[in-house]
């Protein structure tokens, strides 16, 4: 069975009873296991019968109301469990100046009016590689992780380094804030803490001297349009604030935040849409159509049953009572990682109608897949063009089959998941 395949089924199974009936020291790695294996079966009787559930390690709120409670209340939920692997990225400030100031800037860069050039870019980029692959391709290794890192070098303007390189820093990094927590247990997760300091030290470097370099290009009157390019130049009052630390650090956000995420995206987007065939088939014909809204939702569709993590983690800054007044109500104490169930809340029929049932043309609405309120992804709107293109393009191999299902090696990634087609 694939980690992380929500909709992979579980008949008959009492997952509360089976909980109950072990120690609570031996409780958490099955919650673990469960988040993996068969999320949605077990979301379904949290949210019908212990919507708030407590462990020894971190507090489950299941319902979509709780959730949204939860990070609506960013001073209360805090990203604090972010701060000592990502340092001051304004991701790891909740509701500050800081926060505020570089999102504000880096918003102003990312131009809505640059989305129909960067869906075009991700279209020639992704039917160039499917192109060249000769009817077959390894997505992860040569499609779904290429294309994204081709996108930080050509748009957003992190140039003149190898690929492999950029890809490295970004895996570490992804790992290392999402995947390495103290309730998480991947694999080689003792090493990855380590190589990720080594890492940033070299991005930094690297972040200054691509500055110096965009910079005298700047001065000789040649700048590239790129997303760097217009940091340096930004003269807005926000500058002044926003120094080449504040700047090489939301440099290394462009990287961090595009790459494993639209990766995981993609593969999963797939992977739902191969389960079903009639919904595949009307996938490949909306692609064909050239109907790219109608296409796009039945992408996030797909990833409303498999989003790249089930859960957003929140530690709490103070003592707080969710649910008050209803059922379950339940005291979270101060200092708790909460762990935010957002797959739970997207199958919740509160707030989703017909949850169960795969609609291809429900919109994207209260959907968690780009996080939420004040934390929500910085670069969503370019998100939500480059993943559903690249899906797309895919979807337009003539008699695409899959090879073989996402595999994540045992790690937090899918790391291979092959396709082939006729030429």
């Amino acid at each position: 069975m694939n980690r992380r395949d929500a909709s992979a089924p579980t008949k008959n199974k009492d997952f509360l009873a089976e909980l109950d009936s072990i120690d609570k020291d031996k409780q958490w790695p099955l919650i673990r296991r469960w988040l993996d294996e068969s999320p949605l079966p077990f979301f379904k009787q949290l949210r019908e019968k212990r919507p708030v559930l407590v462990t020894s390690e971190c507090t489950l709120l299941a319902t979509y109301d709780d959730v949204t409670e939860a990070l609506n209340k960013p001073t209360i939920f805090t990203v604090s469990l972010y701060k000592p692997k990502m340092g001051d990225f304004l991701m790891t400030e909740d509701n500050t100046l800081l926060h505020h100031h570089d999102r504000e800037v880096m918003m102003s860069l990312l131009q809505r009016e640059d989305l129909p050039r960067i869906r075009h870019y991700v279209a020639t980029k992704s039917k160039q590689i499917l192109d060249q692959a000769n009817g077959q391709i390894d997505l992860i290794e040569s499609f779904s992780r290429t294309v994204p890192v081709s996108l930080v070098q050509d748009i957003f303007g992190l140039d003149g380094i190898q690929q492999k390189t950029l890809l490295r820093w970004s895996y570490l990094n992804q790992y290392d804030a999402f995947n390495n927590q103290h309730f998480q247990n991947f694999k080689g997760h003792e090493a990855i803490e380590v190589k990720r300091k080594k890492a940033n030290v070299w991005l930094l470097l690297y972040a200054l001297s691509l500055f110096i370099r965009k910079y005298w290009h700047i001065l000789r009157g040649r700048p590239k349009d790129d997303t760097v390019t217009r940091m340096l130049k930004e003269n807005s009052p926000f500058k002044k604030n926003f120094n080449l630390i504040r700047q090489a650090i939301n440099t290394g956000g462009l990287l961090i935040g595009t790459i494993e995420t639209t990766s995981e995206a993609v593969s999963n987007a797939l992977n739902q849409l191969f389960k079903y065939p009639e919904h595949l088939s009307h996938a490949i014909t909306l692609a064909k159509s050239g109907d790219t809204d109608a296409f796009d939702r039945i992408v996030w569709e797909a990833l409303r049953a498999q989003p790249i993590a089930p859960y957003l983690m929140r530690k709490t800054s103070q003592d707080y009572v969710i649910r008050q007044g209803k059922d379950y109500e339940t005291l979270i104490p101060k200092d708790t990682t909460v762990l935010c169930l957002i797959t739970s809340a997207m199958f919740d029929p509160g707030a989703f109608e017909n949850p169960d049932e795969f609609d291809p043309g429900r919109p994207y609405g209260k959907s968690f897949q780009f996080g939420f309120g004040s934390h929500e992804c910085i670069g969503k709107m370019i998100g939500m063009e480059m993943i559903p293109e690249m899906v797309r393009q895919v979807l337009l191999r003539k008699n695409l089959k899959q090879a073989t299902p996402a595999d994540f090696s045992g790690g937090p990634f899918p790391e291979h998941h092959r396709f082939i087609w006729d030429q």
